[in-house]
């Protein structure tokens, strides 16, 4: 994993650390206005807009489905910051 796609993955882990609370002192405090927070909100518009055929699916297998598709999209990115993709996923789509 190079270093960008670390910062990324960390960023992404750092920014929905309390969501859907906010995060926002935590995460400025680390990366300032370093361009980062536009490839985060970059990565959450992709995951909210992936489309998964969800009938008949509980909510866990749409997570389950949700974190194998951004596997496959980026391969790059931490288990940790997929972990958070699937969660903000989640609950936006409860």
């Amino acid at each position: 994993m190079t270093d960008q796609n670390t910062d990324l993955s960390e960023a992404i882990v750092v920014y929905l650390t309390n969501y859907p609370g906010k995060n926002e002192a935590a995460f400025e405090a680390r990366y300032g206005s370093t361009g980062i927070r536009e490839q985060v909100r970059a990565m959450l518009d992709e995951t909210i807009s992936t489309r998964i055929d969800w009938a008949g699916m509980s909510l866990s297998e749409i997570g389950d489905e949700l974190e194998r598709v951004m596997h496959v999209r980026h391969p790059e990115l931490s288990d940790a910051a997929i972990s958070k993709l699937r969660n903000y996923y989640t609950y936006l789509v409860k």
